[in-house]
């Protein structure tokens, strides 16, 4: 092989006092996967989600939209974090505005949307997840060569009385319900409600969300919440594997597992029937 040496880098490097910085650096990865995916034009094309009379006044969706996202991303929970990236100029610049929108304006702009806006938005996140999949390495996603698809409820835990639809969950508590559906380690459908039967939403969500797995080897997750006849049938009528946990034993149960007959242990360490 022939002698390998260092050359001069194209690359030139300098060293300069830095005054300023900012703790959202990894935004930059945020803004540059959703202009991949065209993000930005996608939501301008959504009318239904511009509640705006006067369309020359006030922020479009798209800025309302991408605020949220920035925010969440910076490991924001409230509508305060999604303002307070108007004190990052990084995040200002890299957005392409001048101006975040405050608080106010975000709680608004979300209190105006319908059934028929957080559809689309539910549709613009499948068509999300649908490209990542195609654009990433499936050794990535993939477990053992399947896709996981894993559906849960979860019971957020509310104080107050300025949370619509929040009732006492089977704990008592007051709660809403929010149920997801996941497929890989992606959010593909959620919906959030009033506490009942906590998987009311798996058959809605296995219906709008089929393509993502259909004519795939697939593995599918749920716990105890899911383990009804009705629910069984149609994970089975899927064609996947599945793994379904059940984790309250009632009585029937019990005195059939007793009635099975007892195992005694040889000394080679085997189970025998006694």
């Amino acid at each position: 092989m022939a002698a390998i040496t260092k050359k001069p880098s194209r690359l030139k490097l300098q060293f300069v006092a830095n005054s300023d910085h900012s703790i959202h650096a990894g935004l930059v990865a945020v803004e540059a996967m959703a202009r991949r995916f065209d993000l930005w034009n996608k939501l301008r094309q959504l009318p239904c989600l511009d509640p705006r009379r006067d369309k020359r006044r006030g922020y479009s969706p798209e800025v309302i939209v991408g605020q949220l996202i920035y925010a969440l991303c910076s490991g924001g929970g409230c509508l305060s974090d999604s303002e307070a990236l108007n004190d990052d100029p990084l995040a200002r610049e890299l957005f392409g505005v001048e101006k975040f929108a405050d608080q106010s304006q975000v709680g608004e702009w979300l209190r105006e949307q319908s059934e028929e806006s957080v559809a689309a938005l539910r549709q613009l996140l499948h068509q999300f997840v649908a490209w990542v999949w195609q654009q990433a390495d499936p050794r990535r996603l993939l477990h053992n060569g399947q896709r996981e698809v894993f559906f849960d409820d979860t019971q957020l835990e509310v104080t107050g009385q300025h949370f619509e639809g929040a009732a006492p969950n089977y704990q008592g508590k007051l709660a809403l319900s929010w149920q997801t559906l996941w497929v890989g380690p992606l959010l593909c459908d959620s919906h959030l409600g009033r506490p009942g039967d906590v998987s009311d939403q798996l058959l809605p969500m296995l219906e709008r969300n089929r393509a993502l797995w259909q004519g795939q080897p697939a593995h599918f997750y749920a716990d105890s919440g899911s383990s009804a006849g009705v629910y069984l049938n149609a994970i089975a009528a899927e064609g996947w594997h599945y793994t379904v946990s059940y984790n309250r034993w009632t009585g029937p149960l019990e005195r059939a597992a007793q009635a099975l007959p007892a195992l005694a242990w040889k000394e080679s360490g085997d189970a025998v029937m006694s």
